[in-house]
């Protein structure tokens, strides 16, 4: 290796030290400036094959040029001092020195030839497609997911519409929040225990004279109540727990909805704001 190499090896230390600089405030720094010097001299060693001898000595360099800077030049010792760059330098050397007596010596030129480069473009258009599948999977996932909402959605205000004309001559309060959660209600409690499912629940507990839950509000009872008596029922108890008090909209739904589980109150609040936003329309 003659002397020119060797300056010209000193001079190309310093774009390392900028770049190395500069992924010091990135995440991952020790990672950064553990393989950072390998790969650099693999692109240097490939742009410039002039100097590819020794090219490992870039990044001996590279760290005296350093230590001299930081303890001499901003006089920061403790910071150059520390096992931890020393352990860090030792890391770097050692890898560059692997980098280069198993992939920069061994060859003339560290550009892969286009025999070489074949399975790397084959393994990246691998990656490509299958990151093109994962996009439409997901996509349509998405879709789909945003198309299960829509009809459930319409299912819901196909209900509300439903029981609006069964039951709007009793929902009545005049109070709008009461009446859009008592609709709320009627859908959840349709929703999971079905008419079908609540008459026979309702036979049983006639049979069995046991407290039975009654009327599509789902009101505990020892005797049968019907819908209508259900829905005047919760709108009396509802009015009763708001009476004298000023809350806001939020205040009066989270009052009114104490006793419910937080799964079945997330439910029936989904369900009271598709209400609401049709209403609005």
């Amino acid at each position: 290796m003659n002397l020119t190499t060797l300056l010209l090896q000193i001079v190309l230390t310093i774009p390392l030290t900028i770049i190395l600089n500069y992924f010091k405030k990135k995440e991952n720094r020790r990672i950064n400036e553990l393989l950072i010097p390998s790969i650099y001299i693999i692109v240097v060693a490939a742009l410039l094959p002039v100097v590819k001898t020794n090219i490992f000595l870039i990044v001996i360099f590279e760290i005296f040029i350093r230590n001299f800077y930081v303890t001499n030049v901003v006089n920061q010792d403790k910071e150059i001092s520390n096992a931890m760059f020393i352990i860090e330098s030792i890391i770097s050397i050692a890898l560059s020195l692997f980098t280069y007596n198993y992939f920069i010596s061994k060859v003339d030129t560290v550009i892969p030839d286009p025999e070489t480069i074949k399975p790397f473009i084959w393994f990246l258009i691998i990656i490509f497609v299958a990151y093109l599948f994962k996009i439409s999977t997901k996509d349509r996932v998405i879709k789909e997911s945003k198309n299960q909402k829509k009809y459930k959605k319409e299912q819901i205000i196909i209900k509300y519409a439903k029981y609006k004309n069964m039951y709007s001559n009793i929902v009545k309060s005049k109070n709008t929040n009461i009446n859009n959660l008592v609709y709320a209600l009627m859908i959840h409690n349709d929703n999971h225990n079905p008419k079908i499912t609540r008459t026979f629940k309702e036979y049983l507990g006639l049979v069995t004279k046991k407290e039975t839950p009654y009327s599509i509000m789902q009101i505990p009872s020892f005797n049968k109540i019907k819908d209508e008596e259900g829905i005047e029922l919760t709108i009396t108890n509802f009015e009763k727990k708001l009476k004298n008090t000023k809350l806001n909209e939020t205040s009066q739904i989270d009052k009114l909805l104490e006793t419910y589980e937080p799964s079945e109150k997330e439910d029936i609040l989904a369900y009271y704001e598709i209400i609401k936003e049709f209403q609005n329309k």
